[in-house]
């Protein structure tokens, strides 16, 4: 049983839809302007990020479910969707906003601080927000611009290797995706997903992508947030 921070939040999700994928497709980057709502104060430090993303790529099996309507294939290893990819389909970038919070000083670089993320996500380094080695800290998004919350889907994508902590198995592996829909959003409407950062746990449970799609008559919308740890590259699938 994998057991880390992430997956224990999310177990049921990951145990029921796990998709291995050998081969990548590069998604397209267009973009267009979306409805934006008022964002909700932040108490804490807030960095506007505005570099452009870096291309990323993600399973071509999970491009096929996004760009299928972001419906889930119908058994481990299918396509999904049964319908027909699009060719008018316009590809709508969305910003995001992702917090991190801390109940006890030392665990990360300030206490609450929130990144805003321009259209498209982008990539956070954890070696660059985190600064203690025990305890734990919260990890929210506020993903403002998708206008029907209830029909957005949300999959993660691990870039994590297995690694063995006392006696437990931690990281979701390399080459899977999974559909964390319903418990991503029962989490991060709370407090948000709970990592722990003792023997890096948290490293292996948060590497990789989170995946958030919303599909619209001939539109997706998406974006991406990707986890890193520049510092301890040895615990990720692909450096």
């Amino acid at each position: 049983m994998i057991k880390n921070t992430f997956t224990l939040v999310l177990v049921s999700a990951f145990a029921a839809v796990a998709v291995a994928s050998e081969h990548e497709a590069s998604p397209a980057h267009g973009a267009a302007p979306a409805h934006s709502e008022a964002r909700p104060a932040f108490n804490g430090t807030v960095l506007d990020i505005r570099d452009t993303p870096e291309d990323f790529k993600m399973p071509g099996k999970l491009w096929d479910i996004v760009m299928t309507s972001g419906a889930a294939p119908a058994e481990a290893g299918g396509h999904g969707g049964g319908k027909d990819e699009k060719s008018d389909t316009l590809i709508v970038w969305l910003p995001v906003e992702v917090s991190f919070t801390a109940k006890v000083s030392g665990i990360l670089t300030h206490d609450a601080i929130q990144y805003n993320l321009p259209r498209g996500g982008g990539t956070l380094d954890l070696s660059k927000i985190t600064s203690g080695d025990k305890g734990t800290f919260y990890l929210k998004f506020n993903l403002v611009e998708f206008n029907n919350p209830s029909a957005m889907k949300v999959y993660f994508v691990s870039n994590a290797k297995k690694r063995r902590i006392d006696g437990d198995v931690y990281g979701a592996g390399c080459n899977v995706f999974f559909d964390v829909t319903s418990s991503f959003q029962k989490s991060n409407s709370g407090e948000g997903i709970r990592f722990n950062i003792t023997n890096n746990r948290h490293i292996s449970a948060l590497s990789g992508h989170f995946i958030f799609v919303q599909s619209e008559k001939d539109k997706v919308y998406l974006s991406q947030v990707e986890f890193n740890d520049s510092k301890n590259r040895d615990y990720l699938c692909k450096i």
